[in-house]
């Protein structure tokens, strides 16, 4: 185990931290190799408390130190119970390693108990046998980032339950924004709360997978502020109506003169691009879209914004 720290932490977006706790970690350099990582350490534990499942310690593979945990196959179920929080905000990292041709998988789950049925997912990611990474998130599934093979990656999930947003971050690029709460098995309304993050020993195609996992991390993000867009503040930026059905208005300080509104799908694809010439307050048809929600990010090069737009 490693010591607890405090160091800055900072979104993607312009949303900053000024501090961070970090409440969990573990590099598995303390346990013995070849054994069970439950058996070794209860802050871990079964998918479910009757049916044993644990992933196994192993020196193979190492981010940092001498060992990581081995997901192999759907034997293995691993959970990393947290919380569970239904306010603040948090960070799950760790380092993953894929061995060409197997793929694998994870998620983030609301709501979770060893010793019952009841649980509700918040996001599933999965990982082909090349490295390319897809996921489900408020129901709807998207992505294609490929991480590669034989090689250690970054991964982050953000859970942001004070403004019901939920991230994905792969080697430190944002991969995909949705709504938190939503109950991923359909898209309908759900818990907006973080319980447990779940390694599974499958992949993309719901066969038998097999990946590592090292320097996992839980950190909580205090003090959470915005930026000033330079001289302007944030709360001047304005998106209304929010949600809407056809168009939407938004108004546009002057430190973004020159530089573009982008509309972006829950897969990461740029649906609407527009170039800002002026302050003013801008119209944009979104009526061609599906239905769903959307991330609207100003980025003049210096000063970037970005909220989340729904369409229904």
């Amino acid at each position: 185990m490693k010591k607890q720290l405090l160091s800055l932490f900072a979104f993607s977006t312009i949303l900053s931290a000024s501090a961070q706790t970090i409440l969990f970690e573990d590099n598995f350099d303390s346990y013995t190799a070849g054994s069970g990582l439950v058996a070794q350490n209860v802050s871990w534990a079964y998918w479910s408390a009757a049916s044993p499942s644990d992933a196994t310690v192993s020196s193979a593979f190492a981010s940092s130190g001498a060992n990581s945990v081995n997901v192999n196959g759907t034997t293995n179920d691993l959970v990393l119970p947290i919380g569970p929080f239904s306010s603040g905000k948090y960070d799950i990292k760790f380092k993953m390693y894929l061995p060409a041709g197997s793929g694998g998988y994870f998620n983030a789950l609301h709501t979770w108990s060893g010793s019952s049925a009841t649980y509700q997912w918040a996001c599933d990611v999965f990982f082909d046998g090349t490295g390319v990474a897809t996921w489900t998130t408020g129901g709807t599934p998207g992505g294609a980032v490929t991480v590669g093979t034989d090689t250690w990656f970054d991964v982050q999930i953000t859970a942001d339950m004070d403004n019901d947003l939920g991230r994905i971050y792969l080697n430190g690029v944002p991969a995909n924004e949705w709504q938190w709460s939503l109950n991923n098995a359909n898209g309908n309304a759900g818990a907006n709360t973080l319980a447990a993050v779940n390694f599974y020993g499958t992949n993309a195609s719901n066969t038998s997978g097999n990946y590592y996992i090292d320097d996992v991390q839980v950190i909580e993000s205090t003090g959470v502020s915005v930026k000033p867009l330079a001289s302007e503040k944030i709360s001047k930026v304005s998106i209304y109506p929010n949600p809407t059905n056809s168009n939407f208005s938004i108004e546009i300080p002057e430190s973004f003169v020159g530089g573009e509104i982008s509309i972006i799908d829950l897969t990461g694809k740029v649906v609407v691009k527009e170039r800002v010439t002026q302050s003013s307050i801008k119209r944009i048809d979104v009526s061609t879209l599906n239905d769903g929600i959307y991330l609207i990010r100003m980025n003049n090069g210096t000063v970037q914004f970005t909220d989340r737009l729904v369409k229904k």
